[in-house]
């Protein structure tokens, strides 16, 4: 019962952008509300999933009852746990302080849209049991951060939304070959069959060996790894702060650094 509230992740965000899209403009006050009251409510959500992880090493959920490797599935442990709280948190803290701050550069329904999709995009990377699935999640998290950091619409601000979005484009291009490297190698796309497949090969095995190479170039443009963050030094001061906030406090960590570790 409780693996039913993983697909509220990425369904309560979506919903809520579905919403203020619709209706954002006509309702004032609904971004501000939606904006706020989702990720607070998420907040709640992850706190009753970390309290029931205690008895249970991973709670699973399988899309439309399919399992895996047929299906799709979404997965929480301890780590996926402790990052859903802390993506929830500082979303949170974000979505608070931005509220009047963002209205000097575009209309709040506007951002606060976005936010709410790249929050469902970061909630299906984390949550996601499918390494496809995790590169969908990715992009979508992905693009809507690259319109953020667009928001100033000032020479620079634009320059660095679109070095930001090419070097991105880049980096999932690597994941991409990666993903389909090792799914010609596996023939499966859920990561815990996948590492039962790699587990039965023999050590050394060289497309694993390739693709690893291959998502550690991907991830770390995401993170803005050395020597791939030419992207970040223009991306950061050039965004305005909430939308700074998104990208240090959650969006490296998410895309990136989660990322990689959870492959890996």
């Amino acid at each position: 019962m409780i693996g039913k509230l993983l697909p509220l992740f990425v369904v309560i965000p979506l919903g809520g952008a579905f919403f203020i899209t619709a209706f954002g403009r006509k309702i004032k006050s609904l971004p501000e509300i939606l904006g706020i009251f989702v990720p607070l409510f998420l907040c709640f959500i992850s706190t009753f999933v970390l309290w029931s992880s205690y008895s249970h090493s991973a709670i699973l959920h399988f899309i439309g009852g399919w399992q895996p490797p047929f299906g799709i599935s979404l997965v929480s442990d301890g780590l996926t746990t402790f990052m859903l709280m802390i993506v929830h948190i500082v979303a949170s803290c974000i979505a608070v302080y931005s509220h009047a701050y963002i209205k000097k550069y575009t209309s709040p329904w506007i951002f606060f849209t976005l936010f709410l999709i790249m929050l469902s995009g970061m909630n299906g990377v984390l949550i996601t049991g499918d390494l496809f699935n995790l590169f969908v999640f990715m992009e979508i998290a992905s693009l809507a951060a690259c319109v953020l950091v667009a928001f100033g619409t000032e020479r620079h601000e634009l320059e660095a939304a679109f070095k930001y979005g090419v070097m991105n484009t880049v980096g999932a291009l690597f994941i991409l070959i990666g993903i389909t490297l090792l799914y010609s190698e596996t023939s499966t796309l859920n990561m815990a069959d996948m590492a039962n497949v790699i587990a039965g090969k023999e050590a050394g095995n060289r497309v694993v060996i390739f693709s690893s190479l291959l998502f550690l170039m991907g991830f770390g443009l995401k993170m803005a790894l050395v020597p791939f963050h030419a992207w970040l030094p223009d991306a950061h001061p050039s965004a305005p702060a909430p939308i700074s906030a998104l990208l240090s406090g959650l969006i490296i960590k998410c895309l990136g650094i989660y990322s990689l570790f959870r492959i890996l």
